[in-house]
């Protein structure tokens, strides 16, 4: 009731700041005089942004006006030294910033344009004593012009005047048929939305069949219910996704829309510092849906070093070489092979070449796709049907074979009984889209909603760990963490014309690969710090800029904690020292190489948009790398929170990933991986639940 009563006072303060925002954008996103499809249009970008908002679920929409309302108009030109004065200061700028958008809307163009260009260089300026605020302004302006640039850069108007194409001809047909601006549906949507379940129909537990619930379609969910069902093809299967189930032919064609709609969190979860981002999925196929179609098996020093010797290190005493085997046994599933040269956007090559020439030795990455067109949207997911994602491949057959697939279905908490330390879990209880709760019950329960997911539904049934007093639950978070190297060159590269991974250059000895990626237009929204007339001069030359994407596997860990946010939880999390060298040093080879393939300029993400102009320049311009330069540090590849571990005092599942102090219930989803493993997560998070299906099958 007080969620819903704090929307509706802010949809009352969007809809009063709406005059504002339609002129803050345009001086947000800089004039364009000679291309008429990229001068912004104030009216038509808000609108945009009111249909977005209006997709959110209502605790999203919180955050987003929450940044508005936040949003300063106006920072001193220096700031006192005295904390009391300081914290005067913080409380009264949002509060004057109010007053001042009057004078903003009543102001010239140039005069806004002013405004704006003093707001983000003085918070450059100031960005050391952010740090020590409770809410960062700069993180606040950034969030808004995310929002701002975001919903520009989705309209079909503004991709005109990029040229940006929805697709490219190929000598072949994808999966969806050769309609390409229309793609037809896939036989596995059909099928999926023809027999979808309903909370009302799986709920009681009939007898004669072992009942399996499992919760969460994506790669460790889906995975986990196929080879179940396989192992044990009597069995009832029942599969609940808290979110919806969007067919291939309905999937958004815009990133913005797909972040409102299939996004958890509108696709930005922020840790509690505000300094890392954290992306995921909440829809049928779950992060397999909206990922880069990369399906990395560790091989070499991956496994060897990343995987066995680490994890065991932190207490992993798996079967490694049949772990090792169900590695395989992914790979014809999903279709896994190298990206075929011909669906690579022109970038890549430039890239490769680039690295080449610096000493390093790319390698084609591997995909799961079929028919691939390389339209390079593959984050909105996959119209085509090409990408092997879960609701094209193992959700289908379990289905087919009698499956019961429930999507808007939440689970609220698992029903649990018994003492601390000796519980039975009997199902969980679920909430359908209509707000009716019904307790699902089943003989055994598969947990796999994803890190941040699964702790909550731990955390909210109650479960913080298997002995008293000690919290394993949450603990022991990480991610593999990437942030974008841009490269501006002065001939075209045409990054969005193809697939958006195409090359990977290995740095072991890091820990680190680095990935040569594009995405669609609102992706240098989102990633680009650039405002004003530099932002548009950027998007001028958008198909001369090239992109690379440095991912470590960080060493640092974090905590999944209870709190008093929209969502109730919060990912407490910062890169260590040693984190932010080796991502230096990754930024710097890119840059490198970009110099070495012809690049006029390099740059980051870091908040005071500024570019390196020379190689010369690269070790002072990545000289200082770290939080107090607020660059978009990323992951899609949550780890932890839940981990293995042999000893109920130091994790949460055994090697069997059966949970310690829980009869019936096993989880095998990302958050039981005890140290992040650099390289894509998907065949990792696949092979885990393959691993642990035949002791779920076989367990009394």
């Amino acid at each position: 009731m007080l969620e819903w009563l704090i929307g509706k006072l802010l949809w009352l303060y969007w809809r009063a700041n709406r005059p504002f925002l339609v002129r803050f954008a345009p001086a947000l996103i800089g004039p364009n005089p000679h291309n008429p499809d990229l001068a912004p249009d104030g009216r038509a970008i808000i609108r945009e942004l009111d249909r977005l908002l209006g997709l959110m679920t209502t605790s999203v929409f919180v955050q987003a006006a929450s940044s508005v309302l936040a949003m300063p108009l106006w920072v001193p030109r220096r700031l006192p030294y005295s904390r009391f004065w300081r914290t005067l200061l913080f409380l009264f700028v949002p509060i004057w910033s109010q007053f001042a958008r009057i004078g903003f809307c009543f102001s010239s163009r140039a005069a806004r344009a002013r405004i704006v260009d003093r707001l983000f260089t003085r918070l450059g300026d100031q960005a050391a004593a952010e740090e020590e605020l409770p809410i960062k302004s700069i993180i606040v302006i950034g969030a808004v012009k995310t929002l701002i640039t975001g919903a520009y850069l989705d309209l079909d108007r503004t991709w005109r005047g990029l040229d940006y194409q929805r697709f490219q001809e190929r000598p072949w047909t994808p999966p969806s048929g050769p309609d390409l601006a229309r793609p037809g549906r896939s036989s596995a949507s059909t099928l999926l939305i023809e027999r979808r379940a309903r909370l009302a129909d799986v709920a009681a537990k009939p007898a004669g069949a072992t009942t399996y619930l499992v919760i969460g379609s994506g790669a460790g969910g889906a995975t986990a219910a196929y080879f179940i069902q396989k192992a044990d093809p009597s069995a009832r299967i029942v599969i609940v996704e808290s979110g919806p189930l969007v067919p291939n032919d309905e999937l958004p064609d815009h990133l913005m829309q797909a972040a409102s709609t299939i996004y958890m969190n509108g696709g930005f979860t922020l840790s509690a510092d505000e300094c890392s981002t954290f992306v995921q999925a909440r829809t049928v196929g779950g992060g397999t849906l909206v990922n880069n179609s990369v399906a990395w098996k560790p091989d070499g020093f991956w496994w060897d070093e990343v995987v066995v010797k680490r994890w065991e290190r932190f207490g992993v005493t798996l079967d490694w070489p049949r772990l090792h085997r169900s590695y395989d046994a992914m790979l014809d599933l999903i279709h896994a092979a190298p990206v075929k040269p011909v669906v690579m956007a022109p970038m890549a090559e430039t890239l490769r070449r680039g690295f080449v020439a610096t000493g390093h030795d790319p390698v084609d990455v591997t995909i799961d796709t079929l028919d691939c067109i390389g339209c390079g949207r593959c984050n909105s997911g996959c119209r085509y049907a090409s990408k092997q994602s879960m609701n094209e491949t193992t959700l289908p057959a379990v289905v087919a074979a009698g499956g019961l697939l429930v999507p808007d279905a939440h689970v609220t908490k698992l029903a649990l009984e018994g003492p601390p330390g000796a519980q039975v879990c009997r199902g969980a209880h679920v909430r359908d889209g209509k707000g009716v709760e019904r307790l699902v019950e089943a003989d055994k329960i598969v947990l796999a909603a994803g890190a941040f997911a699964s702790t909550k539904i731990l955390r909210r049934s109650g479960f913080s760990g298997a002995l008293a007093g000690v919290r394993t639950v949450g603990k022991r978070f990480s991610g593999n963490m990437g942030t974008p190297v841009f490269g501006e060159f002065a001939t075209d590269q045409y990054g969005a014309r193809g697939i958006q991974v195409g090359y990977a250059i290995e740095m072991p000895r890091e820990r680190m690969v680095i990935e040569t990626a594009f995405g669609p237009p609102a992706t240098i929204g989102m990633e680009a710090p650039q405002w004003g007339s530099a932002f548009m001069g950027l998007l001028n030359n958008y198909n001369r800029i090239a992109v690379a994407v440095p991912v470590i596997g960080a060493n640092a860990y974090g905590t999944i904690n209870a709190d008093l946010s929209a969502s109730g939880y919060t990912i407490s999390y910062a890169l260590d020292d040693d984190d932010w060298y080796r991502l230096t040093l990754g930024m710097k080879a890119a840059g490198k190489a970009m110099f070495a393939a012809g690049a006029t300029r390099v740059g980051s993400s870091r908040f005071d948009a500024t570019w390196a102009t020379s190689p010369d320049e690269l070790d002072a311009y990545f000289g200082a790398v770290g939080p107090l330069q607020y660059l978009k540090v990323t992951t899609a590849h949550l780890q932890g929170g839940n981990v293995l571990h042999t000893s109920a005092a130091q994790g949460v599942v055994d090697m069997e990933m059966r949970v310690h102090g829980i009869d019936r219930l096993w989880i095998t989803d990302a958050s039981i991986i005890p140290s992040p493993i650099t390289v894509n997560l998907q065949m990792t998070v696949m092979a885990l639940a393959h691993y642990a299906a035949a002791g779920i099958v076989a367990a009394i």
